[in-house]
């Protein structure tokens, strides 16, 4: 069971050994498979395209943790492959921000289950907290190239993390990683969980579940 008041507290919770080896070397393979091969390498939305992330995203070891977080009604309504190239290539490092700040749902109450498919290192861009930052609501993101950046003065909590870990945490927690700088690629798994009634508001108040990307996986969506 998760420390709730712990994620109430920081924010996030880590979860080790969330995924067994062999999914997490499927689903490792699977993002290379869609990988562009540029330095901070996104493929997102890949429900409609793989079978093997479809089945995850919708029946994995995670839909547990985010029932007894979000309730026993479930949506999930995002996915990202995150993969940093190695140190030769283009830069890829991703600027304090909250998941809020790209996609932003209300109310704010939906879960991020970010899951390492590398041994994840501050040597080659470890996911990074600011625990209790969830509290501060919303705060302003600037553009930074095509990612988004908020102004944070504080250096953070680093949560190196092995291979099958996984760090669940708000979308209003601020977070970032530092570049890669080692010779090997480090590849990593987002997910998006909410309650079914939320509305994506930067897709123009739509309703969750009328984007084509939202799939129920727990529970009922009256």
């Amino acid at each position: 069971m998760i420390d709730r008041a712990k994620f109430e507290r920081d924010g996030y919770v880590l979860v080790p050994g969330l995924v067994d080896a062999a999914s997490v070397a499927s689903l490792r393979n699977e993002a290379l498979r869609f990988d562009a091969g540029t330095g901070l390498g996104v493929t997102t939305q890949l429900v409609h395209r793989s079978a093997l992330v479809r089945e995850f995203v919708t029946r994995g070891p995670q839909i547990r943790y985010a029932i007894e977080l979000l309730g026993p009604d479930v949506c999930f309504t995002h996915q990202q492959f995150v993969i940093k190239h190695s140190a030769e290539r283009q830069r890829t490092d991703v600027p304090w921000h909250q998941d809020n700040g790209y996609g932003r749902l209300e109310p704010p109450t939906d879960l991020t289950v970010w899951i390492a498919l590398d041994d994840c290192t501050t040597d080659n861009g470890c996911l990074w907290v600011l625990p209790g930052s969830q509290q501060l609501g919303l705060v302003h993101h600037g553009a930074r190239g095509a990612l988004r950046a908020a102004a944070v003065e504080e250096t953070g909590v680093a949560l190196p993390m092995r291979a099958g870990d996984a760090a669940l945490f708000r979308s209003l927690l601020l977070h970032r990683s530092l570049p890669n700088v080692t010779a090997r690629d480090r590849v990593a798994l987002y997910l998006r969980y909410c309650d079914p009634h939320v509305m994506m508001i930067t897709e123009g108040n739509k309703p969750v579940l009328e984007d084509q990307y939202s799939w129920m996986v727990a529970g009922e969506a009256n």
